[in-house]
Order: structure tokens, then sequence, then C-alpha cells
């Protein structure tokens, strides 16, 4: 994981894509989560709440890379 957060810092746009991809992740999946389903599908309420933890543990990774100081 600190390989990966070097990474992401010297590379700042890759962060920004990153951390709008986790976003959109985390949109769509708590979208699901909100829809009303006619039967209640247990592969989606066991899939979407790690949908959701993977988004927000993306954006996290994404804001602590953008927020550390650039390494060269």
């Amino acid at each position: 994981m600190a390989s990966l957060l070097q990474f992401l810092r010297r590379r700042r746009r890759l962060a920004l894509l990153a951390l709008m991809l986790s976003t959109v992740l985390l949109m769509v999946a708590s979208m699901g989560r909100g829809l009303d389903w006619q039967a209640s599908q247990p592969l989606f309420d066991i899939l979407l709440p790690c949908v959701m933890l993977l988004g927000v543990a993306g954006q996290l990774l994404a804001l602590l890379a953008l927020l550390g100081k650039p390494r060269r």
C-alpha cells in the first residue's frame, strides 16, 4: 500500500483520475442500494456494500496522495 501511495504521489493526474473513478463507483453503488428491487436479491445485498467500501477506500487513498507533498 505504501508503494501505491508513493506511485500516486508522483503521478498526481492519475491520483485525480482515481479520485473521480472512486466517486463514480461509490455513487453507482449507492444508487443501486437505493433502487427498489422487485425481489430481494442476496447477491446485490452482499456485493453493493463491498463496492461502496471499495469506492470509499479509493477516495481516501487518492485524497491522501493528493494532500501529501509530491515526490520526485
